[in-house]
């Protein structure tokens, strides 16, 4: 396996496809990763200790996205640097966010110890699975450490154009995470006290993984664990690039759980269809997600590199590639939606509902390509503050309004109408976000960052 690659050379349609598959294998890995605690879970302990399972991984889950936004800065200036051939600048890079992070995994973790109680009132934690959900939290909490180290791994080796080995260091870490959540759950009967350390255990896992193998591997510059140096511009730059993701991450899901109270309100058969849609989504929308996270390591090398061109084409390639991904989904749920809906239940009433909601929301399938590619190339280009901004307002002043509207003042509103508010909302992201991009290319920014 090659340590690193150059993605500012060869031919594109090969160097984005075989970069940007092993994207969508480890987000695959990832999903499923979430869904084995649930099930294995239900199928040894009662509603309780299901309930806190669910609960506790949604708050993890958000703190997340905050995580994951801040790591995408350092694949964003490491591929900058490698292609600029800047290696001293690597290290400076890596160093640098090797100490932020160990300080931001600490203070999550001591905030998260310190406000789990009142986080998990907001969350409406029921009394029987509250401290079944308070243990869980907890024990996650203090992995929160490994959490941050995997992702800057990942994060690092991605900036570098390897996509592959953090596939397999989440396929790795996703199999321990089984074989423990059935040893402690199953055997031990630990509940969501064994479900949280399984996760935690093999997220340090996939960590010793990843550092054994970037001690190991054969890069073009010397990685240094000792003597670690900290830079206050690099932190600066790490940051300014980060923290707008993460709050978007962050923000944005929050306008869905706006979404999920709306379909909770219509009755039990709507909420269940809206939370199949949801499961169902997480699948759907992995291509588009991929071929976005790819774009953004391959244009930061390309943009590193001055290549503007190969990285404006890196784009147009993201969004057909991911389009023809959506446009099959979108005929899928156009023609059979209750199909869908049947993987997650056989419900007729909840299969019904979710058919009603998948009509509308599935127009969403062939516009999530070029939000998602266009933010996946502007993260690249490191400018990330427009688009975090115009998706965080988009879906509070357009999704969360539409919705509401449409739900409140129509008689008899069910999940078509609710179903709506998504695609409306990301027909705006994506003129905005093109009228942008063509105000960068005009104006020859995108090579000044």
């Amino acid at each position: 396996m090659n340590t690193e690659k150059d993605l500012t050379q060869g031919n594109l349609v090969q160097t984005l496809l075989l970069f940007a598959l092993p994207y969508i294998g480890a987000n695959f890995l990832q999903a499923l990763y979430g869904a084995a605690d649930l099930i294995i879970v239900g199928k040894f302990c009662d509603s309780s200790v299901v309930s806190a399972v669910a609960t506790g991984s949604q708050l993890l889950q958000t703190l997340i996205f905050f995580i994951t936004g801040l790591t995408v800065s350092a694949t964003v200036l490491i591929g900058k640097a490698f292609g600029a051939k800047k290696y001293d600048n690597i290290i400076k890079i890596i160093n640098t966010m090797t100490i932020c992070f160990i300080v931001a995994s600490i203070i999550l973790s001591l905030l998260l110890i310190v406000f789990d109680v009142p986080l998990l009132n907001i969350l409406n934690t029921p009394s029987e699975s509250f401290v079944f959900t308070k243990d869980y939290v907890f024990v996650c909490s203090i992995g929160l450490v490994f959490v941050f180290a995997y992702n800057a791994i990942s994060a690092v080796l991605r900036g570098l154009g390897n996509s592959i080995a953090p596939m397999y260091f989440v396929a790795i870490s996703c199999l321990v995470n089984i074989i423990l959540d059935i040893i402690l759950i199953g055997k031990y009967n630990m509940g969501a006290q064994g479900a949280a350390l399984a996760t935690v255990f093999s997220q340090a896992v996939s960590v010793l993984i990843g550092l054994i193998y970037i001690k190991n591997g054969n890069f073009v510059f010397a990685f240094k664990f000792r003597g670690v140096k900290f830079d206050v511009q690099t932190a600066k730059e790490l940051f300014k690039i980060g923290l707008p993701l993460s709050l978007q991450d962050t923000l944005i899901p929050l306008s869905f759980l706006f979404l999920f109270s709306i379909a909770n309100a219509m009755g039990v058969s709507s909420s269940a269809a809206y939370g199949s849609v949801v499961r169902l989504n997480a699948f759907l929308m992995l291509p588009a997600g991929s071929f976005a996270m790819a774009l953004t390591a391959l244009t930061a090398q390309n943009l590193g590199a001055g290549l503007m061109d190969r990285a404006i084409k890196s784009l147009k390639l993201s969004i057909l590639f991911s389009f023809v991904f959506g446009f099959i989904f979108f005929i899928w749920q156009q023609l059979l939606p209750e199909s869908a809906i049947a993987i997650f239940t056989t419900d007729n009433d909840v299969m019904k509902q979710g058919a009603l909601y998948l009509k509308t929301f599935s127009y969403d399938y062939i516009l999530v390509p070029f939000v998602f590619c266009l933010n996946g190339f502007f993260f690249g280009c490191g400018r990330t503050i427009f688009p975090a901004v115009v998706s965080t307002l988009s879906a509070f002043l357009l999704r969360v309004p539409v919705a509401y509207i449409l739900c409140t003042f129509i008689s008899g509103a069910t999940l078509f109408h609710l179903g709506i508010a998504a695609p409306v909302a990301s027909v705006l992201t994506v003129v905005v976000g093109s009228g942008y991009l063509y105000y960068l290319s005009k104006s020859k920014k995108l090579l000044n960052i």
